[in-house]
């Protein structure tokens, strides 16, 4: 039985709609790389820092974004930072030097650290644990699933019709539609989450590490590995985490409670949610590399390419969220794993003289599958039993990993690619094929971790609400 009280339902829409522009932008600047360098005369070391600004800001605060969500109220958090988003959107597409687009692609990271924790709090928070939350999380995990596979779609026909800019003034609009509609229908949410005193030195470790650790992953494909520059900030940003993991065990308000991790739909969610999210990243960014170098599509071909994986994942969304909530996560997972097996193991076996019918558009299908399943069921797994004052930590945890998983396994694969490419360290089909052996590695960890890990639908009883002192319930929020 849930421990969650009735509360107003929020417009789920508007919720999930401030989630794919989320994901989209993620994904939507990729393919205007090419135009974006000439344009603003980038250089080869600053263009990696388009994608890499929005990634490290992104990454780095979304669990403390999570956790201030829980404490000064989601609502407020969701509308200002997507009133940031906006604005960063805006200057991004007036641009007129790197340092300036650079500049706003943080922004528009930080501002996303805001929002993304806030939209899934506020599912978990306002649909109880079950077949309501399952169906809401189906609706959340199939615009994520679009969004990150529409983003090349879009990328490609906005930059190819209407300029490079497009992709950045594409937010305008939407963003202020959020902005007003979530003023107006959004409850103020204040009242209801825990006035605590926010773990200062805790923030500003986790938050270190994690920008840290993004940071090396941006320029590990440039420098590679064995670099100063990558091995400096990634061993730094390791230890800054195991410092932060060792102090949320000693303080009387951890920024993360570790009794969280006691929970295993939290600690199996997230550990599916790091791997598949390299998965994702992985296809994705290969797929687009396979299309546009060996096959020759252009810009908005390598966008079209993706729409049947789109579809896919809509048509699938429904009956994986009704089976979530019928079975559990369990079955799901393990049935979703298999497509992502099946599909990494089929990229494998692209040839130099491939085609997209024969060899991208099967295993891109059956990742589309295996993606739908990872990002509804997931989500339903690391919210499960969670206490409504923690449910923007769960979310900053669960988007957090997702998104270490999905830079941090990236980049394990393009240094792979890279190592078996040619002389000069160009990727080539051989490398897109190690790329995706890895890919069908992961995968299998995913499927293991599922059958062996999540916890079945009987065990999955919500969690008991900590316990918090009184005196320190009560405390002021403490200014970072």
């Amino acid at each position: 039985m849930s421990t969650q009280v009735a509360t107003k339902r929020p417009p789920l829409m508007l919720l999930c709609l401030a989630q794919f522009i989320l994901t989209l932008d993620f994904a939507i600047v990729n393919v205007a790389l090419p135009w974006i360098k000439t344009d603003l005369a980038f250089t080869d070391g600053a263009m990696p820092w388009v994608v890499g600004a929005y990634a490290l800001f992104y990454g780095g605060f979304l669990l403390l974004g999570g956790r201030v969500g829980d404490i000064i109220g989601r609502k407020r958090m969701f509308v200002w930072g997507l009133a940031v988003f906006t604005l960063a959107s805006l200057v991004g597409g007036f641009a007129d030097s790197p340092l300036l687009l650079i500049v706003s692609r943080a922004l528009q990271g930080l501002s996303a650290a805001a929002v993304a924790p806030a939209v899934l709090a506020m599912i978990g928070a306002g649909y109880p644990e079950g077949a309501e939350r399952a169906k809401a999380m189906g609706v959340f995990g199939a615009v994520s699933s679009v969004g990150f596979a529409g983003g090349v779609l879009a990328g490609g026909v906005l930059t190819e019709v209407f300029g490079w800019r497009a992709v950045m003034f594409v937010n305008i609009p939407v963003g202020i539609y959020m902005v007003v509609a979530a003023a107006m229908k959004l409850t103020d949410d204040s009242a209801q989450t825990r006035k605590a005193r926010i773990d200062v030195p805790g923030a500003i470790l986790v938050t270190a590490s994690m920008c840290s650790i993004a940071y090396a992953l941006t320029i590990a494909s440039e420098q590679g590995w064995g670099a100063g520059g990558t091995l400096v900030p990634l061993v730094g940003g390791v230890v800054l985490l195991a410092a932060f993991i060792g102090l949320q065990a000693k303080v009387a308000n951890p920024l993360v409670p570790l009794s969280i991790f006691a929970n295993r739909g939290v600690t199996s969610g997230n550990l599916v949610a790091f791997l598949s999210g390299g998965v994702m990243s992985i296809s994705t960014f290969f797929i687009t590399l396979y299309l546009q170098h060996v096959l020759g599509f252009s810009a908005i071909l390598t966008g079209l390419a993706f729409f049947p994986q789109a579809l896919v994942v809509v048509f699938a969304s429904l009956p994986v969220a009704k089976s979530t909530a019928k079975l559990g996560a369990r079955p799901v997972l393990v049935f979703g794993s298999v497509f992502l097996i099946a599909g990494s193991l089929w990229l494998a076996l692209t040839p130099a003289d491939g085609s997209f019918a024969a060899n991208v558009l099967p295993g891109g299908l059956a990742l589309g599958v295996g993606i739908t399943v990872m990002m509804i069921s997931t989500a339903a797994a690391a919210m499960t039993g969670v206490a409504p004052q923690q449910m923007g930590l769960a979310s900053g945890l669960y988007n957090s990993n997702r998104q270490l998983g999905v830079g941090l396994l990236l980049a394990v694969a393009v240094t792979i690619a890279t190592l078996t490419g040619d002389a000069t360290g160009a990727i080539t089909v051989a490398g897109v094929q190690s790329a995706f052996w890895f890919s069908a590695g992961i995968a299998t960890l995913v499927l293991l971790i599922s059958l062996f890990l999540v916890p079945s639908l009987s065990k999955q009883a919500p969690a008991a609400a900590p316990v918090e002192r009184a005196p320190e319930a009560e405390a002021p929020l403490a200014s970072a």
